[in-house]
């Protein structure tokens, strides 16, 4: 679901979602629908502004000092928005982010194909061979 366009609205991850950072960005997890979202480094920097709560003005307005297309940032909060992974908060400060240092590219966000109770199995399960 796309974001509304009312610039003045801010957005921050659901409580739900939990962060894991990496070298080369960050992988999220929603603990209410168990499903994980690989994001690249441009894709994580644009979704700190969301950690804490930011309009997508605001986060666009950061991406574009980084080297960013237009849109850019937006089309990040549009992916959010789609998976459920942002709620509307109050706007307040736009919370402290680094300057991005690498270099720009596609921002991409991607979920993983099964939720996390699909990947787990048990050590009970009969259809799983017994360590020797």
């Amino acid at each position: 679901m796309p974001v509304p366009a009312d610039e003045r609205q801010a957005f921050a991850l659901r409580p739900e979602v939990v962060v894991t950072v990496l070298d080369d960005g960050a992988v999220l997890l929603d603990l209410e629908s168990k499903y994980f979202y690989e994001l690249n480094a441009t894709a994580w920097a644009v979704t700190r502004f969301f950690e804490l709560g930011a309009t997508a003005e605001q986060a666009d307005a950061a991406a574009r000092a980084w080297g960013a297309p237009d849109g850019a940032a937006r089309s990040v909060l549009d992916a959010l928005a789609a998976e459920g992974l942002v709620a509307t908060t109050a706007t307040g400060a736009v919370p402290e982010v680094p300057a991005y240092e690498g270099q720009w590219s596609e921002p991409r966000v991607e979920k993983q194909p099964e939720p996390l109770q699909r990947v787990m199995v048990s050590a009970f399960d009969p259809s799983l061979p017994l360590a020797e």
